[in-house]
């Protein structure tokens, strides 16, 4: 029996418009009234994923686990966990993008900083709704404190993008966590800071059992969680590591992936 759901937002849970579908919040609406935990797992803010959680209704108690894991907090904006860069590995990310003329977002208290706007700052801001600070030296502000962040995001054109992370593992090694959201999206967090770690920290303070985990989603940051779940989902225009590492692949999120799969793999048995 599913007693907690947790699915990715973008290209997830919303459509092509970045919206939730009407069939996905009814389906959604319906789990939770039957007791089902739904939980949104996303690399987004707090601040980007919290009006997604409040449009489907969700109380000030409710849960939502942000920066691919990094931070779990509840609508309410309470943190529950948080699992943060240090300063000296955030330092040394910014100061080799900075080396590369990469634009290097910098994620401190739920606020997004860069060094300067540049179009991929101004890109990315667009696309998940945010404010952005400009900061001038980046890891002069990573240093002033010294801060610990919930993630680095650099964006960048995604044909660059396998040869930037190989340059970041050859950089840093096991000591964090690098993965792509989106083509254009390299995503760092803390070592072994991933959705997947977070979900399980979710489930044990729920009193789930990994078993009654329903886990949908679609890119390579979601493997992770996909890999954990007793039922783990893929929609169907699942980046191809997600499908592999998902037991089941249902329908793309813009023919409502989410509601199949909820309806299929936690509702239907009780119907």
């Amino acid at each position: 029996m599913i007693k907690l759901i947790a699915s990715d937002l973008d290209d997830t849970l919303l459509d092509r418009d970045g919206r939730i579908s009407r069939e996905n919040k009814e389906v959604i609406r319906e789990a939770v009234a039957r007791g089902i935990v739904f939980t949104i797992v996303t690399g987004r803010m707090f601040q980007s994923a919290v009006p997604f959680a409040q449009e489907l209704g969700f109380g000030a108690e409710h849960p939502i686990i942000c920066y691919n894991g990094a931070v779990i907090k509840r609508v309410s904006g309470e943190t529950l966990y948080e699992d943060l860069l240090t300063p000296e590995l955030a330092r040394a990310v910014a100061e080799y993008g900075r080396q590369r003329g990469w634009t290097v977002n910098a994620y401190y208290d739920d606020e997004l900083y860069v060094a300067e706007i540049d179009p991929w700052a101004e890109y990315y801001a667009a696309q998940a709704k945010v404010g952005i600070t400009a900061v001038g030296d980046l890891v002069e502000f990573i240093e002033d404190g010294p801060k610990g962040l919930a993630k680095i995001l650099i964006p960048g054109p995604p044909e660059d993008s396998r040869d930037r992370v190989a340059e970041l593992r050859n950089l840093l090694g096991a000591q964090v966590e690098i993965a792509c959201s989106k083509p254009e999206y390299i995503e760092i967090t803390n070592t072994n800071t991933n959705k997947g770690r977070a979900l399980l920290w979710l489930a044990d303070f729920l009193g789930v059992r990994q078993e009654e985990i329903l886990a949908i989603g679609d890119a390579a940051n979601d493997v992770s969680m996909l890999k954990l779940a007793g039922v783990s989902v893929a929609v169907g225009n699942a980046a191809p590591q997600a499908k592999e590492a998902a037991r089941y692949i249902t329908s793309p999120s813009w023919e409502h992936g989410v509601a199949r799969a909820i309806t299929e793999f936690a509702l239907a048995p009780e119907q």
